[in-house]
């Protein structure tokens, strides 16, 4: 099994375990890369409820421990974009992307546990980039019920550290992630444990840029975005940004030069995608592609931002 001519060990669908090996941080030639150990990982089962009483929907995600001696870890939530989990070049095979496994390895070696739930396949869906607004069954409205039932999942394990629990999310995981810390949302302001940090990969945040109720997130937040971001333009998240200036819980905005959206994920080059309902400018599309040094840069800003607030 294959993930973008990168090996590594099958997904154990049908089990708790899997074996996953890691996509190569750096672009140098597979002949002179040394192979990483592999990474490994537990299916787990999560059930959503959307508001109480409201429909529920059985979930999974895969579990990876972190590295250390310590019992109890820090552990981050790790939401997915449009794209879902999973690599799109073998459809017919459950394969992480690259973007996931590399992140998967960055946090655990960081000394990370992280819980990636799965919000498509179980709702009968491999991504939702081409579907509208109107056509998303998994809205981040409803995902953010999805990281209320992982929040309360992970307050059993016993290897958790409960009280240092953080976020990481993509596009429109990154934009569920918004909606979850949203203290203006009832289930979100009287939920009991709130996460200490959230990291966000280009996220729209029109929504709540333009709301007349303000918003305060309930951890602080890092948004990490391309300057050149035509998909989710940055621009509504340097108003958001401005919005919560102040607050104990303020939103950091960081913008990287000649980069595009999806611009952590490794190896992808850089394309215009016609085939996303309304975004962009009308008959020219979205840019899409990776950044090595941009990637780099905002892994290391991440790492620093998650130890400094869950550390």
């Amino acid at each position: 099994m294959r993930i973008w001519g990168k090996t590594i060990a099958s997904l154990c669908l049908t089990g708790l375990c899997a074996q996953l090996a890691a996509v190569a941080v750096a672009a140098a030639p597979a002949a002179k890369t040394a192979p990483l150990p592999p990474l490994r990982t537990e299916r787990v089962f999560l059930t959503s409820v959307e508001s109480p009483g409201g429909k529920a929907t059985a979930l999974f995600g895969f579990w990876f421990k972190g590295k250390g001696k310590s019992d109890k870890k820090p552990t981050i939530i790790a939401m997915h974009g449009c794209g879902g989990l999973y690599s799109s070049v073998n459809k017919e095979k459950i394969e992480f992307t690259p973007r996931h496994i590399a992140m998967a390895r960055a946090l655990t070696d960081a000394g990370y546990n992280v819980l990636f739930p799965d919000s498509f396949t179980p709702r009968g869906r491999r991504s939702i980039c081409q579907e509208t607004l109107a056509q998303r069954e998994a809205s981040s409205a409803n995902r953010r019920f999805d990281i209320q039932i992982a929040m309360r999942w992970l307050a059993t394990q016993d290897d958790v550290d409960y009280a240092r629990v953080g976020m990481v999310g993509w596009s429109h995981g990154a934009t569920t992630m918004l909606a979850a810390l949203n203290l203006a949302q009832t289930d979100v302001a009287v939920r009991k444990v709130q996460p200490k940090a959230a990291v966000a990969f280009y996220p729209t945040c029109t929504p709540y840029a333009g709301s007349r109720t303000p918003y305060k997130p309930a951890a602080p937040m890092l948004i990490l975005m391309g300057e050149n971001d035509d998909w989710t333009p940055p621009e509504a998240c340097e108003s958001l940004e401005k919005k919560t200036e102040g607050s104990d819980t303020g939103i950091t905005l960081r913008l990287y030069p000649d980069t595009y959206h999806d611009f952590d994920a490794p190896g992808l080059p850089i394309h215009v995608r016609m085939d996303i309902p309304g975004v962009g400018k009308r008959g020219e599309g979205v840019t899409s592609g990776g950044n090595a040094d941009s990637r780099a840069e905002a892994y290391r800003e991440m790492l620093k931002f998650l130890k400094d607030k869950l550390e």
